[in-house]
Parts: structure tokens; C-alpha cells; sequence
């Protein structure tokens, strides 16, 4: 039977991403509870290789029938806004920028989870904030999409509400927040690099470092995203896998015709691809959530990241930018002629069902995992902290049902993803720079 931290108790927190420091802000709040809170990581803030170390995250409502997600969203972006107005007391850049969402679907139909999303957001009383758009005028807003709307993507709703968030400010930000409330940070080398669990019999009773020194706590939370199934059995719940990114550097002409562009999708549940209006830096960023990539490890067969951190040479798999060539060149036809300035593949913890796993783990007492992202936490950044807070302290509600260890079975085809890399197979390979470049007539 789980049973809540008492007051004053020290909490350690595994883990300094998105779920791990928002629990560290959440649970650093409360003073009347007075938690000693310690947060570990191999890395500094923002962490090198964390998914949420990025130039931009999407921001949205738009959750098709799911209304647990689109109600936490709607909180989420309330304190987005709320931490634009504490950042310009202090003249610092906003983090969140509300662009809307431009949600395309093809030859001139919705498909399904289009349909879902407008639905959804019109019942939760927010229509008037939709507008649908016909071929005609899509190219009346956005000239410069003449091409993509005669290549096919010629229906899309706009969504008023939403946009993208710079996630590495976002997190330090956090970070901020969390030094200003007390918490305390082992951070970078073998004294903030967990290696494993002190356990007596099924009780939990802190972690080692791998510098090998142990660390008692009264509760641990592993919020270690897509390492997690490497570093505990997470009994095929979640599974690390790669998704790709790309970025364009713009030319001048080309910034000022995307800058003012909204966070948008390409007919997303059937493409899987997404991407964020051109950055101050000139940077166009295109992304695509599918079933992802796994790097299956020789020891026991676990996927785990493959990063840039540990690999600097690497950029995304010679499928990856085939596949991604060929949805551009309808989409945005422009980046034909473009090379790729930038790639890397951004790593998540997939669950099972996409719900997030934020629970008591069953193998242990005193032991919470968060994880199970799916690929959709970071816009939560703000909130999720709080029920996650709940959740360690046992409080009930939606989150704690909809989150908890349900030891699911695996639709087929789970586990059967394609390899990030294959020794001596080119066709299972990261591309190389000269092959991220455009193919000059």
C-alpha cells in the first residue's frame, strides 16, 4: 500500500528535464510540508541531450476526443502567459509565443482527428476562437502557400489559441524558480549521474551515484524520460525511440515571409509532420512524430538514446531524410533547393496507449516513476509538476487514474520499429553532410 511522503521528508528526484523539474518546483511550493528536495543529473541545465533541450515545442489545445489532455492544455497555457508577464517585470524574453495553430488536412476534406479537434474545442466553449479555411482562403492569407494549397493541402482550421514555447528558456526558467524555492541540485559528472537504487527487500531507500556514493532519501522519483526502461524494469510499459528534426537556415526573403506563420501541421495523423514559424536566428524547424526509430542495446536488447551528446557526429537516418525530402517537397516545395542546416534525432518515452506513466512503481515501495511522455509532455511544462505533486502525495483525481501503472499489453507491432543504425547495412544508416545538402540541378 503506497503511503505519502510525511512533512519535511527528503524527496530525491532523478532526473532535471521537463516531468523532474516541474515536481521539484510543485513539491518546493509547499512550505508548510518543508520537503528537502535534491534533484540529480549527469548533466547541467538544459540537459545536453534532453528532449526538452530544443529551440521550440509546439503549444496546443488540439487533442482530437482526448479532453483530459485539452483541459490540461488550456490550464498549461494560462501560466504560459503568466510567465511571459513575470519574465518582462524582469526584461527578460517571453517563452511562450501564441501564434495559433494551423491544423492542414487534404483535398479539401477534414480527416477524422481534424474533425475530432473542432468538435472537442467547440464543446468546451471555445469556437470562436476556430476558423476554417478554404483553398481560396488559405492563398489569400498565406500567399506564399499557393503551392503547398495546389499540391493538395488545400482545407485547414485555424486555431487562435496555442503556438510554440522555447523549451530550453522554458526550462531554465524552472530552474530559476526552483533555486529561488530552496531545492537543492547535484548536477553534471559521476556525483549527478544515478547508477542504481539502494534497496532492502522491496523498500526503496535512496540511490548511488556513480561516483559510488549513496544518498538516502525517503522518496525517490525517477523522472529519467526515455533512459528509464535502461535504468529499471519497466515491464515493456515504455520504450526509448528517436524521432527526427530538421532545420533550414532562411534567406532574408524567406524569414520575413515565415516568421509571421503560425505552429502548423500537414494532415499530422496521417504524415505525422509538424513544424514552427522561422525563429529570430532565420531557423526553420520541421519535425515528425511517428512510430520512431530504436537502438536496441547489445547487452539485453533495450532501446535506448543514441544522442549527440555521446555520438557528435550523428544526424538522422537515411530514411528519415528521404522521407522528409518527399513530404517538403509537396508541402513546402521552397526547401527543395535547401540544405539542411542542422539534424539530430530527439528521443521519447513511448507508452503503450500515449498516456503519460506517472505512478507508484509495483516492484518497490517509495518509488515513483514519471515517464512515458509519448512525445507530448513539454507544452505542459507549467502544470504538470502540479499533478504530479498529487500524485506523490496520494491526492485523487483524473491524472492519478488516467496516469497509474496499468500493465498493459502491447497492441501488435509495438516493439517492431525500424534501428536507428545497422553495422554494414546502408540502408540503416545515418545520413552524412554531404547527403543533408539539396540535390543541385
Amino acid at each position: 500500500m503506497y503511503e505519502p511522503p510525511k512533512p519535511k521528508s527528503k524527496i530525491i528526484i532523478v532526473g532535471a528535464g521537463c516531468f523532474g523539474l516541474s515536481t521539484a518546483y510543485a513539491l518546493s511550493k509547499d512550505k508548510v510540508k518543508n520537503y528537502d528536495i535534491w534533484v540529480y543529473d549527469r548533466g547541467t541545465i538544459p540537459i545536453p541531450d534532453a528532449a526538452s533541450t530544443d529551440i521550440s515545442k509546439a503549444v496546443r489545445m488540439d487533442y482530437g476526443t482526448n479532453t483530459l489532455y485539452m483541459n490540461l492544455a488550456i490550464e498549461a497555457i494560462d501560466v504560459w502567459k503568466q510567465w511571459n508577464i513575470e519574465r518582462a517585470k524582469k526584461e527578460l524574453a517571453p517563452v511562450y509565443c501564441n501564434t495559433g495553430i494551423l491544423a492542414f488536412s487534404e483535398n479539401g476534406q477534414y480527416v477524422k482527428y481534424e474533425k475530432d479537434n473542432m468538435k472537442s474545442i467547440r464543446e468546451a466553449g471555445y469556437g470562436d476562437y476556430i476558423e476554417e479555411l478554404n483553398a481560396d482562403k488559405l492563398k489569400a492569407r498565406y500567399p506564399h502557400l499557393s503551392d503547398t494549397v495546389n499540391n493538395g493541402y488545400d482545407i485547414a482550421y485555424f486555431n487562435k489559441i496555442g503556438g510554440w514555447c522555447n523549451s530550453s528558456e522554458s526550462i531554465k526558467h524552472l530552474y530559476d524558480g526552483c533555486l529561488e524555492n530552496g531545492v537543492n541540485f547535484i548536477l553534471g559528472g559521476e556525483a549527478g549521474y544515478f547508477k542504481d537504487l539502494i534497496v532492502d527487500t522491496r523498500n526503496v531507500m535512496g540511490i548511488v551515484t556513480k561516483d559510488e556514493k549513496q544518498h538516502h532519501a525517503d522518496r525517490v522519483i525517477l523522472a529519467t524520460g526515455s533512459w528509464t526502461p535502461s535504468l529499471i524494469n519497466m515491464h515493456g510499459q515504455t520504450i526509448a525511440t528517436g524521432q527526427y528534426v530538421i532545420h533550414f537556415k532562411l534567406s532574408k526573403e524567406d524569414q520575413e515571409r515565415m516568421s509571421a506563420f503560425p505552429v502548423w501541421s500537414g494532415n499530422v495523423s496521417n504524415t505525422g509532420f509538424y513544424g514552427f514559424p522561422c525563429n529570430d536566428n532565420g531557423i526553420l524547424k520541421i519535425a515528425k512524430h511517428s512510430t520512431g526509430y530504436l537502438n536496441p542495446s547489445e547487452k539485453d536488447q533495450i532501446s535506448v538514446p543514441r544522442t549527440q551528446s555521446t555520438n557528435p557526429n550523428d544526424t538522422i537516418p537515411k530514411s528519415a531524410l528521404a522521407e522528409a525530402r518527399a513530404f517538403l517537397k509537396k508541402f513546402f516545395p521552397f526547401t527543395d533547393s535547401l540544405d539542411v542546416a542542422y539534424s539530430r534525432v530527439c528521443w521519447y518515452s513511448d507508452s503503450i496507449d500515449g498516456d503519460f506513466i506517472i505512478a507508484p512503481h509495483p516492484d518497490y515501495e517509495n518509488l515513483i516513476v514519471a515517464t512515458g511522455d509519448s512525445g507530448h509532455a513539454m507544452k505542459f511544462l507549467p502544470v504538470i509538476g502540479d499533478k504530479i505533486r498529487d500524485i506523490v502525495e496520494d491526492i485523487d483525481s483524473q491524472y492519478k487514474h488516467t496516469w497509474a501503472w496499468k500493465q498493459k499489453e502491447a497492441p501488435e507491432g509495438f516493439y517492431d520499429r525500424p534501428l536507428l543504425v545497422k553495422n554494414g547495412d546502408d540502408g540503416i544508416r545515418m545520413v552524412t553532410v554531404d547527403e543533408l545538402r539539396a540535390v543541385k540541378n
